[in-house]
């Protein structure tokens, strides 16, 4: 068994960040897996001890996963960055369930309990009184909604939460639950990480988009809007102002969300255009070949 130090040197310096996903896919998987193998067994015998591992397994393998997509090594150790995004999860998790194991009996569709969630969190950051009929009408703006529905979801929350707002974490600290609401998606780290990149494709992903098949076009629109509207944390709002100047922003994706409070798995999005997701696969993957031509 390694010592502590060894494990955190291991996973710092770990060959995974130097080796090129794209041009070794397999051996980036096994890395990974090797990878993954190693950070677990170091919580589970030097950070979480006495902590069975699957009451954090699944967090901790979800949260590695996403920090790893994320990762610059030229702006730190990696356990930096995990160890923050990881005990924030572990909060939320824990908030979630305390959440639903609270609520009076009353489910929610998941298209109200995310926007309740939103609109909430809006409200608390900007210190407003979501009771007034006023803030409620400010609120409608901001997200897209009528006034009458952002009342309606406000009484939802009130019939259907029974709890105190704040959990205590692992560490002893109260957090409010409406604070980790407002986050649930990815830390501001990772956002800003991912935004900037978007930001820095998106010229050359026009520019690739503009000389394709026509017939390819529609179903690219697709698939690029949803990975910028994924990569903005799912703000419709931001995504669409970056992407409105731009002739592969789709409104058809806009429009999806709308109505099913989620974005069209790559499948859906196969069964949309007609094709089959391999045909779909293909054309995505050709696509981003274009894109490193474009470098």
């Amino acid at each position: 068994m390694f010592t502590r130090e060894e494990y955190e040197n291991a996973i710092n310096d770990s060959p995974l960040f130097t080796i090129d996903k794209e041009k070794d896919p397999a051996l980036f998987n096994t890395e990974k897996y090797a990878f993954l193998t190693l950070l677990t067994d170091y919580y589970r015998i030097y950070i979480y001890p006495n902590k069975p591992l699957d009451t954090y397994s699944l967090t901790l393998i979800e949260t590695a996963t996403e920090c790893i997509k994320y990762y610059d090594k030229t702006k730190g150790l990696f356990l930096h960055l995990f160890n923050t995004v990881l005990k924030r999860n572990l909060s939320i998790a824990k908030a979630k369930e305390i959440i639903d194991t609270h609520r009076q009996g009353l489910k929610l569709s998941s298209c109200d309990e995310q926007m309740i969630r939103k609109v909430v969190a809006f409200a608390k950051s900007k210190n407003l009184d979501i009771y007034d009929d006023i803030v409620q009408a400010k609120i409608a703006t901001v997200f897209g909604l009528t006034a009458t529905r952002v009342a309606e979801l406000v009484l939802i929350n009130d019939n259907a939460v029974a709890v105190s707002d704040t959990v205590v974490n692992e560490d002893g600290d109260t957090i409010s639950l409406l604070d980790l609401q407002a986050h649930t998606e990815s830390s501001e780290e990772e956002k800003i990480i991912a935004q900037e990149r978007v930001t820095e494709l998106i010229d050359r992903t026009q520019t690739a988009f503009q000389i394709v098949q026509e017939r390819q076009k529609r179903l690219l629109s697709l698939l690029l809007t949803t990975e910028v509207i994924r990569a903005f944390d799912y703000d419709l709002k931001a995504a669409h102002e970056i992407l409105c100047k731009y002739s592969f922003n789709s409104d058809e994706i806009y429009n999806w969300y709308e109505r099913y409070c989620a974005l069209p798995t790559a499948r859906q999005i196969a069964q949309i255009c007609g094709v089959s997701e391999q045909s779909l696969s293909r054309t995505y993957k050709n696509f981003k070949e274009k894109l490193k031509e474009n470098r």
